[in-house]
């Protein structure tokens, strides 16, 4: 990690994470769900955009303990969100799926979430929505950029 970052480098980290916890604590509460903890949403969110990983490619993915993907998993088991089956190639191997209740939670988490954020929009002007519309494809690389340095492809250095 860089020891120096600039400031509006800061700035503009520190905005990213407000509005990054905001957003989290607000979906699922918007439809009446408890939030889970960060890890669980992080697994949820990985076995939905991939099914029938295991866990070892789910921690992986993630840049994660297996052991602490392993407890998520549990946990989102209990709640039902989470199947495990064992690999029709290597039955000692588990290999993990969303469930119904999982996939209309999370459906349900983002349209309270574009929802509420739409309206927002509303109180913001013009000029920043569009400002925001056209930064989008640029928070997406951030985003991508983001999950390969966690993932050690890519090297922390300095901006």
């Amino acid at each position: 990690m860089p020891s120096v970052v600039p400031p509006h480098i800061r700035e503009l980290a520190l905005v990213l994470h407000d509005l990054s916890r905001g957003i989290a604590r607000l979906g699922p509460a918007q439809v009446g769900l408890v939030p889970l903890p960060a890890t669980e949403v992080a697994v949820l969110r990985a076995v939905i955009a991939e099914p029938d990983r295991s866990v070892s490619e789910v921690a992986a993915a993630l840049s994660m303990q297996t052991s602490n993907v392993s407890a998520a998993v549990r946990s989102l088991s209990k709640r039902s969100l989470v199947d495990k089956r064992p690999s029709a190639h290597d039955g000692r191997v588990t290999l993990l799926r969303p469930t119904a209740k999982a996939l209309k939670e999370h459906s349900a988490i983002e349209r309270a979430i574009a929802g509420t954020i739409y309206a927002a929009l509303k109180g913001v002007s013009d000029g920043s929505v569009e400002a925001l519309l056209r930064a989008g494809p640029a928070m997406k690389e951030l985003t991508n950029a983001m999950s390969a340095q966690a993932a050690g492809r890519v090297p922390v250095s300095a901006p």
